[in-house]
């Protein structure tokens, strides 16, 4: 679908049908009739409880809302035109409103069970239903679905169809007997029929089973939803989950042992988050016998926010990041509001802490409705802040001040490889975050387009390495793919200061480059600073530069450039040994355009240092 994700065959000896004993231990653990991670709407004890409260009144005024507007321009006119124009746009507006629009009124009809939203159930459905294909224009750009030559499931259709299939579960009672049928009809065509086919047959087999990221957990567990609420034959419900259960390893094996996601933090709370649903949807099944974050990779993979929050509320961007990025707090604090013991000693969250209050209207909502000892009296882990994290697998640190630290100076440093999930051409990327202002930074993901999932992903400033700061060797970014990596050639962690030495070499594909080693240094004494020392050799005079990535205002003097973004600043005092330094701006042109200073050596050189001290202004 993507221009690197091709569907296979399997060999005579592999197969991704179940296991049969695992489909019957499973079937004999199961509720005998369908069931889902929240109750039918008959029971008025458990959502009728929700009218008064703040959430339920915040989600009857979007439902209203939604139905004061018309059903999205969701169609096939606006399908064809994403693709003939190559641009997402339009079609990802609607799309989202469309997918809202679904839950909302689910969710609205089931707390407050009037009938008021009953018909737009259904026209919506009959709308979706319409379309030649739910799999987005940027997974099928031959039109083969679009053309009813082939079905192959999206995150897109898995979404639709799990939705669909709760709404008949929840409100089944309450819908005409068409629109059950259609609910039915749709999901089988779209979703079931197609995906068993291929995993019986283990021909053409949708590149989503087996990857290691987000659609991993999104696709299983919205198809293994959608099938224990909506499907009538047990062993076929337990089939699916069996199914779903086998397969969501590969999401596990996208973490690092260290329970670090290569994604980035945006992407943990999508992927992570389904992981979650998954894990509740298994403990439903079976009476908690299956749990999956009681895996200790996956356990510590449910604490990577708190490992990876820089300063409070601000979290690094790197991958395919948005700059303000924070885990869901729902997800941030699923492990101590579960139904069972934390595992973590507790204390209430502060006041003012809402989970519910940013609550999106999707099953995260059922979680926190259903599945918490106590939703309105969330609790969180008593673990202060460390000094730093220390990802050894790849290779990021997170520096964060002492208390003694007269400013809020925090940092990063990140290596590893340029083959990751959602890659970005990055390695020693570095941020620098002062009294809670990013004021040197990972610029984050691009705004989506066809190119970015392409072949030409690293056209853009954004992901190249261009827009990161890291060096420009011989004239040359970093090269992409898991080959071009990083070593840890020293670390050294104390009270006062934490430091680290990378060699870039390896991400470069520069033959007369013989040595690029990055320093990263953290200082946490008085109001704190941080050294980046560049040391390169070359077997001939080349050109060498480093650089620094800033959306606020750089101002040069001299050898100090100053970094300012209105409510905090940072001086950056820039030596050079083995040439002479100047400097040069530009900005780099994508969104949010965020300012490149480059630190370049005055004509070509075969050895040079440059140093970077950035201190507080």
């Amino acid at each position: 679908m993507g221009a690197y994700d091709f569907n296979f065959d399997l060999s005579a000896d592999e197969t991704f049908v179940p296991n049969p004993e695992q489909v019957r231990a499973l079937q004999a653990l199961m509720p005998r009739e369908p069931f889902a991670l929240a109750p039918k709407v008959e029971d008025r004890a458990a959502w009728g409880r929700w009218q008064e409260d703040p959430f339920g009144r915040r989600l009857l005024a979007a439902a209203r809302e939604l139905a004061a507007q018309p059903f999205p321009e969701y169609n096939n006119t606006t399908w064809l035109a994403s693709l003939e124009q190559q641009s997402v746009t339009q079609i990802n507006a609607a799309l989202t409103l469309a997918r809202k629009r679904q839950m909302v009124f689910l969710l609205a009809e089931a707390v407050f069970d009037q009938g008021e939203f009953l018909g737009l159930i259904d026209t919506d459905a009959q709308a979706i239903s319409r379309l030649n294909t739910w799999t987005h224009p940027g997974n099928d750009l031959k039109r083969l679905n679009y053309d009813r030559k082939t079905e192959e499931p999206d995150l897109v259709t898995v979404h639709f169809s799990e939705t669909l299939a709760l709404t008949d579960y929840i409100l089944g009672s309450r819908l005409p007997a068409p629109l059950r049928a259609l609910i039915r009809e749709q999901t089988q065509r779209r979703l079931f029929q197609p995906l068993r086919q291929r995993i019986e047959t283990g021909r053409d087999l949708y590149w989503w089973i087996i990857v290691k990221h987000n659609w991993s957990s999104v696709c299983l567990f919205c198809t293994a939803h959608a099938a224990v609420a909506l499907l009538p034959d047990p062993a076929e419900r337990a089939w699916w989950l069996a199914f779903a259960q086998a397969n969501v390893i590969n999401f596990r094996d996208s973490f690092t042992d260290d329970g670090f996601c290569t994604e980035g933090v945006s992407y943990w709370g999508y992927g992570f988050g389904h992981y979650i649903f998954m894990s509740e949807l298994l403990r439903c099944a079976t009476g908690n016998a299956v749990d999956l974050l009681a895996e200790p990779k996956m356990a510590r993979a449910a604490r990577f926010p708190l490992r990876t929050e820089i300063q409070p509320g601000v979290y690094p961007a790197f991958a395919d990041c948005i700059l303000d990025a924070c885990p869901p707090l729902w997800a941030r604090l699923w492990p101590d509001n579960r139904l069972g013991t934390p595992p973590l000693p507790v204390a209430p969250v502060p006041a003012g802490v809402d989970p519910l209050a940013d609550l999106g209207f999707g099953v995260e909502a059922l979680l926190w409705m259903f599945r918490t000892r106590a939703p309105r009296q969330p609790v969180q882990p008593v673990t202060p802040p460390a000094l730093r994290n220390w990802f050894e697998q790849s290779a990021l640190l997170i520096c964060r001040p002492a208390p003694a630290t007269t400013r809020r100076l925090s940092a990063t440093f990140l290596g590893g490889n340029n083959g990751v999930n959602h890659n970005h051409n990055d390695l020693g990327t570095f941020t620098v975050v002062l009294d809670g202002r990013s004021l040197l930074l990972d610029p984050g993901l691009e705004t989506y387009s066809y190119r970015t999932f392409s072949e030409k992903r690293y056209d853009s400033q954004l992901l190249n390495s261009y827009g990161h700061p890291v060096p420009r060797v011989a004239g040359r970014l970093q090269e992409a793919g898991a080959e071009y990596r990083t070593r840890v050639l020293a670390k050294e962690f104390t009270a006062d200061t934490d430091r680290m030495v990378l060699d870039l070499r390896g991400a470069y594909n520069v033959p007369t480059l013989r040595k690029l080693e990055r320093e990263f240094l953290f200082d946490r004494r008085g109001a704190g600073s941080l050294t980046i020392t560049d040391r390169v050799e070359f077997s001939e005079p080349s050109a060498f530069e480093s650089a620094l990535i800033s959306l606020g205002q750089a101002t040069i003097e001299g050898s100090r450039i100053r970094l300012d973004d209105g409510k905090a600043a940072l001086n950056a005092e820039v030596s050079c040994e083995g040439a002479a330094l100047e400097f040069s701006t530009d900005t780099i042109t994508q969104p949010p355009h965020p300012t490149r200073v480059a630190l370049r050596c005055q004509g070509e050189v075969r050895t040079a240092v440059i140093r970077t001290v950035l201190r507080p202004a």
